[in-house]
């Protein structure tokens, strides 16, 4: 079976450093570990990709669509539907035609037998191919847009409109929708959609990647010593920045007063130049994530915004490190509290954070619980649910 994807190309895969990179990277390479052969589309490359047992070729398009970047003329009609300019990139798919042909011309010459798109507005060019095609599409919301776009950006009441229209639009032309947990399916069935048409995949882990972990260089480079928290992510992104400015403001602080010297490692891309917390640590983003997880004691998730499921979470649970969160911070993942999380109100973090601290059995029986709890959430687990669907609309 021959399945082309199309995505953003602004997410860096090689290595993958945030959240969605992380999981169209391993989308891409485990579908064709499972025997998808897999192309992947963006408008930003010149190359489209060829996926093949885990190896990523790079191949080209004709030289006349090869070139399709977000254009002057795409962000003026964009500001005019209310959408704002830090959205761009997940909405220009509406009306970068060139990205329609490029999408077009893979599925004709490699002879593709489904679509998938990753992203809302990308299930635009997916319906039009379908239309000339009848190639089954597969749409990936990674977060249901209308509800979470109004908390983490700049909407207006017409660009909430047009969101809401467009999701609608796609979700209810594509064959089937996928969602990373309940709460998000829930959301798309106020939309309107029928819960028959919509699945559960969460997102994944690469468990392979948290065995034998060593970060004794990565102590002695910043001089960690216990107890050490960590927070990762990419920190232009609302939810991110206002979680690490509550540590900074509010948690840190809190932890100092009981007398606890603790530091915060803050790993991942465009790390904030106006907090300057000298007990945090910005590493900017790094390549052997699982080694700067491993080099902390505790993690948290102080997050009261956005959609889907955080993949940092599954992250923590698979680096064996107890993790104190928000509901929100959570969301999706049925972790129990108290099992295999804390979870509380920001408010709580400092007195929980100071409970794990004092209690090494606590940090264990979370440890152990919460990596148990995480083996299921294995990328090759997670994409043969996508197969299923695969067989089930061919």
């Amino acid at each position: 079976m021959k399945v082309c994807i199309v995505s953003r190309g602004d997410l860096p895969l090689f290595p993958p450093t945030q959240g969605a990179s992380v999981k169209l990277f391993y989308t891409l390479k485990t579908l064709s570990e499972l025997g998808i052969k897999v192309y992947f589309v963006s408008a930003e490359s010149e190359h489209y990709l060829e996926v093949w047992k885990g190896r990523f070729i790079k191949k080209n398009f004709p030289h006349l669509i090869a070139k399709s970047p977000i254009r002057k003329y795409h962000k003026i009609f964009l500001s005019l539907l209310g959408i704002p300019k830090d959205i761009f990139v997940i909405y220009h798919p509406i009306i970068n035609f060139k990205l329609w042909l490029k999408l077009f011309y893979v599925v004709l010459k490699e002879k593709i037998d489904l679509i998938q798109a990753e992203f809302t507005a990308f299930g635009i060019p997916a319906i039009f191919v379908k239309l000339f095609t009848l190639k089954p599409v597969v749409l990936v919301e990674h977060n249901v847009e209308s509800f979470q776009l109004p908390e983490v950006t700049s909407l207006n009441s017409k660009g909430e409109k047009i969101v809401r229209l467009i999701e609608k639009f796609a979700c209810s032309l594509s064959d089937r929708v996928i969602v990373m947990c309940e709460e998000e399916r829930k959301k798309l069935c106020k939309l309107g959609l029928k819960k028959e048409k919509i699945s559960i995949i969460p997102h994944g882990v690469d468990l392979k990647l948290y065995k034998n972990l060593d970060s004794k260089k990565i102590r002695k480079k910043y001089g960690l010593k216990f107890p050490t928290l960590v927070f990762h992510g990419t920190f232009s992104y609302k939810p991110n920045y206002d979680a690490i400015k509550k540590i900074a403001e509010e948690i840190l602080p809190k932890l100092k007063k009981k007398g606890v010297k603790a530091k915060l490692l803050a790993i991942g891309n465009f790390p904030p130049k106006d907090i300057k917390a000298r007990e945090i640590i910005f590493t900017g983003p790094v390549k052997n994530l699982p080694n700067y997880i491993d080099a902390a004691d505790i993690a948290i998730v102080p997050i009261e915004a956005g959609g889907g499921i955080r993949m940092k979470i599954l992250e923590y649970f698979a680096a064996r490190k107890p993790v104190v969160s928000t509901p929100k911070g959570i969301e999706g993942i049925p972790a129990k509290n108290g099992k295999e999380a804390i979870i509380t109100s920001i408010k709580e973090f400092p007195k929980e954070i100071m409970k794990l601290i004092k209690s090494r059995k606590l940090r264990k029986k979370l440890e152990e619980n919460a990596f148990k709890f995480v083996q299921k959430y294995d990328w090759k687990n997670i994409c043969e649910k996508y197969v299923k669907i695969y067989e089930e609309l061919c």
